[in-house]
């Protein structure tokens, strides 16, 4: 009899035992969060900056320890100038494993197509950037409000048509709504600039909340922008 009970002890001991360790390998394990896991993570903020040479010397590294999301670079001005650090900026920030994308300067003195040409020419623009942007921003000395529409559009339909995505407008809400938006349709995403608030009557993807952004690894204030949409949103623009 007390053979017998110490058997059963021992049974119920170790089918306990065995229940409880198969039960902790077959608990998941949760897997912490960082920019480089944040496919998966739907609520993360996802926000970036764009850069040109006034930030001079980026120091990488240290851009690691806050990595953004995304970063947009001045690819060209106009039909002839070329940013001096477009193509280091943008390899080093590839090499990270930022998502780069690639903007042009809307000049008022040459035409859409010179610059359309120029822009093409310059940022070989490749699979998995981000779509092409036109910045047009308003200047003391502009042109006519038809000049402007006329060869934005011109801009625009030459990039779509060589690259195959529509590019992103770049611009204050209120220049969309003065100049451009009888010539583009609402498919074009809008990367809008206020500095004050949630840009109204614009329909934007992107937002450019400050121009005073601070950064480890840039000297100095860097614009700050935040996407409208979460990480997964972010890969399904990207050009494929």
């Amino acid at each position: 009899m007390k053979s017998l009970l110490v058997g059963i002890v021992s049974m119920t001991l170790f089918s306990g035992v065995f229940i409880t360790t198969s039960s902790m390998r077959m608990a998941p394990v949760e897997k912490p969060v960082s920019n480089e896991d944040s496919l998966w993570d739907t609520t993360a903020l996802v926000w970036g900056i764009d850069l040109s040479h006034h930030q001079k010397n980026v120091n990488w590294d240290q851009i690691e320890c806050e990595k953004p999301y995304f970063i947009f670079f001045k690819a060209t001005e106009g039909a002839t100038h070329t940013d001096r650090m477009y193509h280091q900026y943008k390899m080093e920030a590839a090499e990270r494993d930022i998502k780069v994308g690639s903007y042009h300067f809307f000049s008022y003195t040459t035409s859409g197509k010179d610059q359309a040409l120029h822009f093409l020419k310059t940022a070989h623009i490749t699979k998995g950037d981000l779509p092409p942007v036109l910045d047009v921003e308003f200047k003391k000395q502009m042109a006519s409000s038809a000049w402007i529409a006329k060869n934005v559009k011109e801009w625009v339909d030459i990039v779509e048509d060589s690259i195959g995505v529509k590019p992103i407008i770049y611009c204050p809400c209120k220049m969309y709504n003065q100049h451009l938006e009888t010539v583009l349709s609402d498919e074009y995403m809008l990367w809008i600039a206020d500095y004050r608030k949630n840009p109204p009557g614009c329909n934007w993807t992107f937002w450019q909340k400050t121009d005073r952004h601070r950064l480890d690894g840039i000297a100095g204030n860097v614009d700050y922008n935040e996407f409208r949409g979460d990480i997964r949103d972010l890969h399904e623009i990207l050009i494929d």
